[in-house]
């Protein structure tokens, strides 16, 4: 079968590449105080990785860091377009330091809460509720990933992160000599895979949005891949 692509890719079997990239999910918050949040996602959020939650409500909006503590499958959900999705349920420790924050975008929200309904005898603070109101809940969070082929249109790479076809994310390589580019990258395939019991993704990208200098930068290094391939093919025919 003929390789339709417009550049050649080449292996990184000669030099180790790795590159970050931040995700970012829609998430529905279920309940929230000052001390965590419970959420629904639908990707697995790993215990223990810290993620940053942008909570939004009525034009006012905060960020705030946290780790997950637990994280369950909780169902699967049929979306607009048809597509079943697995839906999951964590639970989140904000990270000492931020509790005022939280605090006053509380009461901000307890306080429109108040002015919506009629008062009542009750008026006690609800320490723990539910943020029912519209608003951006983005989580927020780095991930990292190995490169495993490169070329002057894009990269396929390896991450313990599912990434959406055709969705957009910004990325970051480091390539030799500290030289750092960064770029949308355009995800133009997703598989998953199977590493010693740990699931893996194999995930095509695009390089959008990439500088001039950028540019100049992944020809240099692909350039020295390739010298490198002619000397390790040198080396095993002996020339």
């Amino acid at each position: 079968m003929q390789d339709k692509r417009q550049y050649k890719r080449y292996s990184l079997d000669l030099i180790e590449i790795n590159g970050k990239m931040s995700l970012a999910d829609k998430v529905e918050i279920i309940d929230i105080s000052v001390g965590g949040v419970a959420l629904k996602a639908d990707r697995r959020l790993n215990p223990g990785r810290e993620y940053m939650l942008k909570l939004g409500e009525k034009g006012k909006s905060i960020d705030v860091t946290g780790v997950i503590v637990r994280s369950i499958l909780s169902g699967i959900e049929e979306r607009a377009d048809g597509e079943r999705v697995t839906i999951y349920t964590a639970g989140m420790r904000f990270k000492e330091g931020s509790e005022n924050k939280i605090a006053d975008f509380l009461k901000s929200i307890e306080h429109n809460k108040k002015e919506a309904s009629p008062a009542t005898d009750d008026r006690r603070l609800n320490v723990r509720f539910q943020i029912t109101t519209p608003g951006d809940k983005i989580l927020d969070f780095p991930a990292q990933f190995k490169v495993k082929e490169i070329s002057l249109s894009g990269i396929r790479i390896q991450t313990d992160q599912s990434l959406r076809i055709e969705s957009m994310v910004p990325m970051g390589l480091t390539l030799n000599n500290d030289s750092a580019i960064n770029f949308n990258g355009r995800v133009a395939s997703c598989r998953k895979m199977e590493d010693r019991g740990q699931a893996l993704y194999d995930i095509g990208v695009g390089f959008l949005d990439l500088t001039d200098r950028d540019r100049t930068l992944l020809k240099t290094f692909i350039d020295y891949l390739v010298m490198l391939e002619v000397n390790a093919k040198g080396e095993k025919t002996g020339l």
